[in-house]
């Protein structure tokens, strides 16, 4: 295992972390809470040439897959988001009608038993005839999560976070429960109510300072894999993707992405030469311009960090 990329993951499930870089040796630390978790070289980076708030990407989990669940679904597609359904309701919850979601089916008491591979993510609480829904919210804010909503009237939603008070949640925690779920759009239908949680979602992921994300699963490859990182640490004009964006190539396989197109392919290829070498980290521009070294016209161009893992 890769201790640092172990670390990073441990790190990001608690929360946002900081991440420090010194472009000129690829050396990078995280911190959490201004304490210093893991470095590359095991030393502290006080004067960084990158600074970078970053948060694990946005994972949505439903408890439910009727009308709402299935419209919130489909708006998480369109976002490319990861997404967990959990129902006991076979003929709902199918492959065709939520092909790109992991899905569990089961009574709702045996599927709060279980554990899942997710990192802080966004519980949705839309149990049918609103059956589960304080088992799941009992559930939600007993683990790590980036958001909690539970659909129901005020005098319901008042009922269960009452409930929960009694079981010796915090006041903390529950205040940072959405119930009745979803900004105030006056939405009625199945897809207008998942239009009102969705922006929520985003408003709440969005909140504070300017971060980055990155994918928990593709640090876990990083973690337990030999490769090469490629992160964007500049970018200008049109670039498809933000600073930080990350892409781990190995020598059968490149994991997450940088944008795509041509910026990527020629990265992939650079990476796989560098696994054939010494070398351990540079730095390459690439420009998209009609003049530049790509030769497109869309415009932009990016910096990108090439750092050996292993």
């Amino acid at each position: 295992m890769n201790k640092y990329y172990e670390a990073f993951l441990e790190t990001i499930s608690k929360g946002s972390l900081e991440r420090r870089t010194i472009i000129a040796d690829g050396e990078e630390a995280i911190y959490q809470n201004g304490q210093l978790i893991a470095s590359t070289s095991g030393n502290d980076i006080s004067n960084p040439d990158l600074v970078e708030i970053i948060k694990a990407e946005p994972h949505l989990m439903l408890f439910g897959s009727g009308h709402v669940g299935k419209a919130l679904y489909d708006l998480g597609v369109l976002q490319n988001m990861k997404m967990t359904v959990l129902d006991d309701r076979e003929e709902l919850l199918t492959e065709k009608r939520f092909p790109k979601a992991e899905r569990f089916i089961a009574p709702f008491n045996e599927l709060l038993k279980k554990e899942y591979d997710v990192v802080t993510p966004a519980y949705i609480i839309f149990t049918h005839g609103h059956s589960f829904d304080t088992d799941c919210l009992r559930y939600a804010l007993s683990h790590p999560s980036s958001y909690i909503g539970m659909i129901g009237s005020k005098a319901k939603s008042a009922k269960a976070l009452a409930e929960m008070r009694e079981e010796g949640f915090s006041e903390e925690a529950l205040r940072n429960v959405h119930t009745p779920i979803g900004l105030p759009i006056g939405a009625e239908t199945p897809e207008e109510i998942a239009i009102s949680i969705m922006a929520e979602i985003i408003s709440v992921f969005r909140s504070g300072e300017h971060f980055s994300t990155i994918d928990p699963k593709l640090l876990k490859t990083m973690a337990t894999n030999e490769g090469i990182a490629v992160r964007i640490i500049e970018k200008k004009g049109s670039a498809p993707r933000a600073v930080g964006s990350t892409m781990f190539v190995t020598e059968n396989e490149a994991v997450g992405t940088i944008g795509g197109g041509a910026i990527e392919k020629e990265a992939i290829e650079e990476a796989k030469k560098m696994l054939k070498t010494e070398i351990t980290h540079q730095t390459k521009h690439y420009d998209l311009s009609s003049s530049g070294d790509i030769g497109m016209v869309c415009g932009g161009n990016e910096t990108l960090l090439f750092t050996l893992v292993k």
